[in-house]
């Protein structure tokens, strides 16, 4: 208790602490609380007076709403009334043109149906002809048509008596067999009186003869006698049916048949006729070549018929199998696929149809212009023309190149080799010939050999820049196709001249070029196994060429009086002319154009080596004129490139030996020519006689170009009539070459 009391004091004063400590923090906190009390205060009055003011606009807003709604009730009134008159304006529009318009309209559906109907009769696609083949050949598979089938079968034995003949090969066979086994398709099996009629035909004692049956012939009977197939079956109608309509189809809008008419005149030979052909099938296939088993009877170089188009060409004939070279893609074929015999050698379009487009080996053009509408074909292989029915060369060939007119001229009927190394000029030599021809009634063929496509076509434009598309004939066998569309490239474009000549027209063909023709043959002889020769070349190289230069020929008045001038291009190799086949090609022409590799490069072009160049020929397919004043010409340069080239070691010249290098090097300045710039003869005769006669010795050799251009003109201006006496033929009388050098002196005194 005592202990209590003594505490009461300190109790006493913490209380007292206690008080003033919370009297202090009142008074600390007391403005701070009355700002905070007074702000919410002001708060709630102002949201109470946003609230009235809501409140009045509120009441507002519905006042709005309904003049907004009163003023769109009016508008929509509105609209609806003027909706209403325009409605009444357009019907009674309708009203009065409809009658007029719906009878337009129904002309023109009329019209529309007509010419619809048409087009369809007219133009079917082969898809849709081999969908209505195979229709017609399921409705009269599962059809019951037995009396049409047994007239077949009758009509069959009826026509087999006069078309069934042992082939060679069946002979052989009979002589080596002694039987021949015959098999017969049928699409029922024959009854043992028609097998009795087929056997007598066939004479029982040798031949075995034995019947299938095979639905899929639809009706009649299919008789294969070793290789040769019989075939009056209505699939095989069928299959003939959509190939022609097919084939139909590629013409021209006015060639082609009624698809009515054209299935009428395959049906009406459905009970009629057998189909007689033979087929073999592959054997092995690689590198553009195959082997073909059977085929027995058919021909070297005859066309075969493989799946989907292609076409091959028989090139070794076997005892066992046929080698055949595929003209074309080949990826599709397979061992086993069936071939089927043409009768027909390889043959190409030809005719006027052919001018001016660009064609492949076959005749296909591949100029994006269309089909080739001609029905004249020829066999690429023909026997050249005899010497009886040739004539001699003696009608120039104009080239429109002063070093060859005057130097090597080719007349037409003549084979002029062009030779020489890669990137000398040949090609341009080939093309100045080819433009020079415009108007002078010549047929140009430009046969493009192994080169690359963008190559050929800068050739193709070029000439048609120049305007000699509208006469030239382009074959194209490029650097990517086989090697069999390269090696009979050239025998397709002589066989297109070949048509022309025989018309009695002329014809220019420049093959481009032959070497690399032997070596698409020579690979595919060594594919075909035959033994290599010289330089891996088969024996027959040299005939390769001959065959075909030979058909270029000048026909005798009796056989036409046409010409083919054949260019063959050849390419050597660092310039030599000794190797294998331009030996071969330089016996078999009547000269050579040779260009020198050194020459072109010195800037002489076109770069002819007078020395090695020549033209059997020779002055008779030369005009008068020209070969008037260029008599010496060949023998003026040989000298001055003779003394040019041991001048060179020494200085001390004696004047002759100066003055024949003076005039030799502005003779050979003359003879430069640009390309694409040739020359009419009378023009090479007026500067090769000014050059002749010493009147450009005092000419620098810079200016020797700006002479010859304006002695050309000067002389045409003042003596124009001189133009025509030149390409009269004759040579220059006295007269003529008084005034002719009369006219230079003159033009002289002003250049």
């Amino acid at each position: 208790m005592q202990e209590f009391f003594q505490s009461i004091p300190e109790i006493v004063f913490r209380i007292l602490n206690f008080v003033i400590l919370f009297g202090a923090l009142g008074f600390l906190c007391r403005n701070m609380i009355k700002d905070m009390f007074q702000g919410r205060k002001n708060k709630i009055g102002e949201d109470i007076s946003e609230a009235e003011e809501a409140k009045k606009k509120a009441v507002n807003l519905e006042k709005d709403i309904e003049a907004a709604r009163a003023e769109n009730e009016a508008r929509k009134a509105e609209i609806m009334e003027g909706a209403e008159r325009q409605v009444e304006i357009n019907s009674r529009s309708i009203a009065e043109a409809g009658e007029a318009e719906a009878k337009s309209l129904i002309e023109n559906a009329a019209k529309s149906e007509g010419q619809l109907r048409e087009e369809m009769e007219s133009r079917v696609s082969a898809d849709a002809m081999r969908q209505v083949a195979a229709i017609t050949g399921e409705v009269l598979r599962k059809g019951s048509f037995e009396n049409s089938k047994q007239a077949l079968n009758d009509r069959f034995i009826e026509q087999i008596k006069e078309l069934v003949s042992a082939m060679p090969s069946d002979i052989l066979n009979m002589n080596e067999l002694k039987k021949l086994d015959i098999s017969i398709s049928s699409a029922e099996p024959l009854s043992e009186e028609e097998m009795k009629k087929l056997t007598q035909i066939i004479c029982e004692t040798f031949i075995s003869c034995h019947n299938e049956v095979d639905s899929d012939l639809i009706g009649g009977v299919r008789m294969k006698v070793g290789d040769t197939v019989y075939d009056g079956t209505l699939a095989h109608q069928l299959d003939k049916l959509s190939q022609d309509v097919e084939s139909n189809t590629r013409q021209s809008d006015a060639e082609r048949l009624n698809i009515a008419e054209g299935i009428k005149q395959q049906l009406a030979k459905v009970s009629d006729d057998i189909d007689v052909f033979q087929t073999g099938s592959v054997v092995t296939l690689g590198d553009g070549i195959c082997r073909v088993s059977g085929l027995a009877d058919v021909m070297a170089g005859e066309m075969l018929e493989f799946p989907d188009g292609l076409k091959g060409m028989v090139q070794d004939l076997e005892k066992e199998n046929v080698g055949v070279v595929l003209l074309g893609e080949y990826s599709h074929i397979q061992e086993g696929d069936p071939v089927r015999r043409t009768g027909r050698i390889i043959e190409v379009p030809v005719g006027e149809a052919l001018i001016g487009r660009v064609v492949d080996a076959m005749g296909k053009p591949i100029d994006g212009k269309g089909p080739i509408k001609t029905e004249s074909f020829r066999a690429i292989e023909s026997p050249a023309p005899s010497v009886i029915d040739r004539k001699s060369v003696s009608v120039p060939l104009q080239t429109g190149l002063k070093a060859i007119d005057a130097l090597v001229p080719i007349g037409r009927g003549q084979r002029e080799l062009i030779i020489g190394d890669r990137q000398t000029g040949k090609t341009a030599i080939a093309l100045d010939t080819i433009i020079n021809q415009k108007g002078k009634d010549v047929i140009c063929i430009y046969v493009a050999i192994g080169q690359k496509e963008s190559t050929i076509a800068n050739v193709v434009e070029r000439l048609r820049k120049f305007g000699a598309m509208d006469y030239t004939i382009v074959v194209s066998a490029n650097a990517s196709e086989p090697a069999p569309m390269l090696y009979i490239a050239p025998y397709a474009g002589a066989a297109m001249g070949e048509y022309f000549m025989y018309q009695g027209k002329d014809v220019l063909i420049i093959y481009d070029d032959l070497s690399k023709q032997a070596t698409a043959y020579r690979e595919i002889s060594l594919l075909l196994q035959r033994p290599p020769g010289r330089e891996a070349y088969p024996g027959d190289v040299f005939y390769l060429h001959s065959r075909l230069l030979e058909r270029a020929a000048r026909l005798s008045d009796e056989a036409g009086g046409g010409s083919m001038t054949a260019l063959p291009i050849i390419e050597t190799q660092a310039g030599d002319i000794s190797a294998y086949i331009p030996t071969n090609v330089i016996s078999i022409t009547d000269g050579q154009i040779f260009l020198e590799t050194d020459l072109f490069h010195s800037g002489v072009r076109p770069a002819i080596n007078v020395g090695l160049s020549v033209s059997r020929v020779g002055g008779a397919a030369q005009i008068g004129a020209m070969k008037q004043v260029a008599g010496r010409l060949r023998m003026d340069l040989a000298q001055y490139r003779e003394l040019a080239s041991f001048a060179q070691f020494g200085s001390d010249l004696d004047k002759a030996t100066r003055d024949t290098l003076h005039r030799g090097a502005r003779m050979t300045e003359i003879l430069k020519q640009s390309q694409y710039a040739p020359m009419s003869a009378a023009d090479q005769v007026i500067v090769i006689f000014a050059a002749n006669e010493g009147y450009a010795d005092d000419v620098e050799l810079a200016d020797i170009a700006r002479f010859e251009t304006e002695v050309i003109e000067y002389v045409n201006r003042n003596y124009p009539e001189l133009h025509d006496e030149i390409l009269g033929g004759k040579k220059l009388n006295a007269d003529q070459q008084a005034k002719l050098k009369a006219c230079i002196v003159d033009f002289k005194k002003t250049f």
